[in-house]
């Protein structure tokens, strides 16, 4: 895209009407170059010879070569006419044929856009364009509620935070007050311990002969 557009190839041994107009015009260009450039040489003998006979004093000799390098001149002239005529033709031939191609461009051009175009009508991208604007104001919704909530929810995560925090704490002195810890002993005594009597024991005999009275 952006580059030249490269001219259309012609079939190979394909040649054309303009072709071979253009080419009997150049054919005809060249014949009367190479003329002129004869005349012009023949003129400037015609021009020695005329100088030599006036030297000669056959001045009549020399004035007739110099009429008749008066024609040759005259024929240059109307040979340069052709060549002009020939080379403006030639180069109006070629300028057509710019003309044609650039036409032929710009009616590639016309017809590709005109297919977009039906591709990708007015109304197309109207509508288009309302939907981007309307996703556009959707997403700019989205951002916006998606903004206030993140604000309140950061409060309002703020303060479970902290309850949870104070829970914590909490829980913490609770488990340290009822974690088990070394029972604390009492200290052995340094001095010595009291005598225990035993009580008196009963008679065997005595308690044969009499009932024991039971608690009930």
């Amino acid at each position: 895209m952006g580059g030249k557009s490269s001219k259309p190839k012609k079939p190979a041994g394909t040649v054309s009407d303009i072709d071979r107009a253009v080419l009997d015009l150049k054919v005809s260009r060249d014949r009367l170059t190479r003329y002129r450039t004869k005349i012009n040489m023949d003129s400037d003998k015609l021009l020695e010879k005329a100088k030599l006979y006036k030297l000669q004093n056959q001045t009549s000799t020399a004035l007739n070569l110099l009429k008749l390098r008066k024609l040759k001149v005259k024929e240059t002239d109307k040979i340069n006419e052709q060549l002009l005529t020939i080379q403006s033709m030639i180069s109006n031939i070629q300028s057509k044929e710019e003309e044609k191609e650039v036409l032929s461009a710009l009616r590639q051009g016309k017809n590709a856009l005109q297919k977009l175009h039906e591709e990708n009508t007015l109304e197309d991208v109207l509508k288009l364009m309302d939907e981007v604007e309307e996703q556009n104001e959707i997403e700019k919704q989205v951002n916006d509620i998606l903004n206030q909530t993140g604000e309140e929810l950061s409060e309002f995560e703020e303060g479970e935070l902290e309850q949870e925090l104070q829970a914590l704490i909490g829980a913490d002195a609770g488990a340290e007050a009822t974690t088990e810890s070394p029972l604390e002993l009492p200290n052995v005594p340094t001095q010595k311990l009291p005598t225990v009597e035993e009580p008196a024991q009963i008679p065997a005999k005595k308690a044969q002969g009499g009932r024991v009275a039971v608690a009930s």
